[in-house]
């Protein structure tokens, strides 16, 4: 008989031994997938049958491990015995990684498993944990082979996404379960008490129902020692209650934080993102090979533990590694942490420059730098992330981070005031703001905010979308304000009422990575491999052009002159296209990635996710390559300067300097002669 026939049994017994001495080992948690018993002092358990029962599953207790620790039931009702193997290293102390969404095909695993086997030498791990979306019923057979206990070295535990519900066997988790194990189950290591819970909601309609779960869940969490903190890794947030993390099937709630909840891991969304709420972490990492869907970089993240406490969280960007300019420059100077998406502003002689942190302890910034001299002239810290531009408004330094933050300095680093605006996602990584001489635009893609630039209060919201985040900005034109909603569709609304005046979606545009631009009445965007031509007063779309062999989803911001649009690409460096026939007319091919952002592109891509801005009569932008280029109008190179780490938002050009950022966290001055 297979697993699968959902079998009941009176009951299922074993015990649970200690594999190097043989004896039983006593207060040891056992489960069906729903209810959950101790051994007792032989050892000895017995279970309760349970009709969704496929699998027994011990609770490996801390000091002990083993990757035999579930049997498939069957008609028998006795021998569901485990062996468990004492560890000789002390854990209290210890790191796990975090992957997720690798969304692999019948290939298996890619590059990716390459830098995590360095990550693995680097980090000497516990455990890693694959939190879901391995993907469909070839990805599914493919993957466990290319990462699995043996070949990893370290224990490799896996969690099921909502795309590893397939059409096989009895019920959606049936391939999963043949291949990966249970998609319920709990395991402890040093102080920490691991439960890994499936999302239910998938491809293909779920065996288990969230019903289920939460029964599982409250079974578990009986037997935990008060001294332990829990931490959950599921494929999506805490769906009951995000924020609160509250566990419910709508008739049972659990107060997660009531049990020692120290943080909640998951994927799904393709982001990076970190954030600490009334002392749980919630953490969403993207995927390890390729952009995420907000264009966050490819990522492998570390939790490091040191007993019950969470110490740090670190991410392992692809090839990534810091670096310093080289060349000749004026000047440079290490803020820390990230820059990724943030243009700095210059004002009166100052760089004002905002940082990133997906990880922990936060090191995020907005700093003021000497513009002559490259001294750091002062850092206000904040709560998190800014990954959208610096902007300056009659001496108002204004800023957004990514938990909806938003911030008014003086020029000397002094609060004048900071509004909190709701991002409704608990997971947000990018945000869009804009500004003009009485009012800031602001917000996310789903949720968009007005406030008065004198205070900082709310003059009116609107929501508009269930899309996704990205690193498109707003665009303010007239009494219009432009809003790309990722998988979503275009708004467009009166900048003084919020109403909305036209959406767009026609044709494929649902994909806004890059920023759309304005000229001579159009608006200029892309989604994919197609650029479009759309009337700013009536919202058609005018023209669009399917271009093969580009990809369109970088984080640019387009520069256009004479009918003329010069643009990043995530493929292809920078191109030229007509305005009038959307007709490529050069291209400009930059270097291989360092790091990957755009949506899906992996591989040997170069991708261009900085504006592309006029100096003289030339243009400069940065590249993922680590390369800060001049080229002229005709796609021509005139000058290249060595930045070292990827360049992913524009430079500024003031009079005969350039100042540019960097993923490494450096500000740098170039003089132009």
């Amino acid at each position: 008989m297979t697993l699968f026939m959902n079998l009941i049994s009176n009951s299922y017994s074993g015990v649970v031994y200690d594999k190097d001495t043989g004896k039983p080992i006593p207060a040891v948690a056992v489960s069906n997938g729903r209810d959950v018993v101790l051994t007792d002092e032989r050892g000895y358990y017995t279970l309760k049958g349970w009709c969704k029962a496929d699998f027994v599953t011990v609770t490996i207790p801390t000091g002990y491990w083993t990757s035999n620790y579930y049997i498939p039931v069957s008609d028998k009702e006795t021998g569901y015995d485990f062996y468990l193997d004492r560890l000789k290293n002390n854990l209290t102390n210890h790191t796990f990684l975090q992957v997720t969404d690798s969304e692999v095909g019948a290939d298996g695993v890619g590059e990716w498993i390459e830098k995590l086997h360095k990550v693995v030498e680097e980090t000497h791990p516990a455990f890693i944990v694959h939190t879901g979306d391995i993907c469909y019923i070839d990805g599914l057979k493919a993957h466990i082979h290319g990462m699995n206990d043996e070949n990893m070295g370290v224990p490799v535990r896996y969690v099921i996404g909502n795309h590893d519900y397939v059409n096989w066997g009895d019920h959606g988790e049936a391939l999963f379960e043949s291949i990966y194990g249970p998609v319920m189950y709990s395991f402890e290591v040093g102080e920490i008490h691991y439960i890994v819970t499936p999302i239910v909601n998938g491809d293909v309609k779920a065996k288990y129902t969230k019903n289920d779960v939460v029964a599982f869940v409250q079974n578990d969490l009986k037997y935990v020692s008060s001294n332990k903190k829990i931490i959950i890794f599921n494929h999506n947030y805490c769906e009951s209650d995000e924020t609160g993390f509250v566990l419910s099937d709508g008739q049972i709630e659990i107060d997660l934080k009531k049990h020692n909840l120290l943080a909640w891991v998951f994927g799904h969304w393709h982001y990076n993102y970190l954030n600490e709420i009334d002392g749980v972490f919630n953490i969403t990492t993207s995927k390890p090979e390729s952009g995420g869907i907000d264009a966050s970089p490819a990522t492998i993240r570390s939790i490091i533990l040191e007993g019950d406490v969470l110490v740090a969280s670190d991410c392992y960007y692809n090839d990534f590694k810091e670096a310093s300019p080289s060349g000749t420059y004026k000047w440079s100077v290490s803020l820390g942490g990230n820059i990724l998406y943030s243009t700095p502003a210059v004002r009166n002689g100052v760089v004002y420059v905002g940082t990133v942190d997906d990880g922990w302890p936060k090191n995020c910034l907005i700093a003021a730098i000497h513009e002559e001299t490259g001294q750091v002239l002062w850092k206000y810290k904040i709560k998190n992330s800014i990954k959208s531009d610096i902007n300056i408004i009659n001496d108002k330094i204004i800023a957004q981070d990514t938990e909806g933050n938003v911030y008014c300095l003086d020029p000397w680093g002094n609060e004048i005031w900071t509004t909190k605006v709701e991002l409704l996602n608990p997971n947000n990584s990018s945000n869009s703001i804009v500004v003009n001489e009485d009012y800031i635009y602001c917000g996310g893609q789903q949720q968009v905010y007005c406030l008065n630039i004198s205070d900082g209060s709310k003059v009116w919201n609107k929501r508009l979308s269930d899309g996704n985040t990205s690193p498109t900005g707003f665009i303010l034109y007239e009494n219009m304000l432009f809003i790309g909603a990722q998988w979503d569709k275009l708004y467009t609304l009166n900048a003084v009422t919020g109403e909305v005046l036209w959406t767009n979606n026609s044709d494929k545009l649902h994909y806004f990575v890059m920023t759309s631009v304005e000229d001579n009445g159009y608006l200029f965007i892309t989604s994919n491999n197609r650029v479009y031509k759309i009337h700013i007063e009536s919202g058609e779309t005018v023209k669009y052009k399917e271009i093969e062999g580009y990809i369109f989803n970088s984080a640019t911001t387009p520069y256009v002159e004479k009918g003329v649009m010069y643009m990043g690409t995530t493929n292809r460096g920078v191109v030229a296209i007509n305005t009038e026939s959307l007709e490529i007319l050069w291209t400009f091919e930059t270097g291989r990635n360092l790091i990957y952002t755009s949506p899906y592109s992996s591989g040997d891509i170069a991708t261009v996710d900085s504006a592309i801005v006029p100096i003289g009569k030339n243009l400069c932008f940065g590249a993922s390559n680590g390369i800060l280029y001049i080229i002229d109008k005709s796609g021509k190179k005139i000058e290249t300067y060595d930045v070292g780490s990827p360049i992913n938002q524009a430079p500024v050009i003031d009079g005969e300097s350039i100042i540019v950022t960097d993923f490494s966290g450096n500000v740098t001055r170039y003089d132009i002669h």
